[in-house]
């Protein structure tokens, strides 16, 4: 089992998005990575919790 934590600023622009969702998926396929941790404040959190989500859903 790999962890991975995402940690970023509160004020993340929305463009970060792609590039979340391309890391999320190296990181499962390349590095192992069964976990994500995300924090609970500001828009880079949220989406990262967004796309980690999307990901386990099967929507990316």
């Amino acid at each position: 089992m790999s962890t991975c934590f995402f940690i970023g600023h509160r004020d993340a622009p929305e463009t970060l998005r792609p590039l979340l969702a391309e890391a999320v998926e190296r990181h499962i396929t390349q590095y192992g990575v069964t976990e994500f941790a995300v924090g609970h404040y500001g828009h880079f959190d949220a989406m990262a919790a967004g796309v980690v989500r999307e990901k386990s859903r099967g929507q990316l």
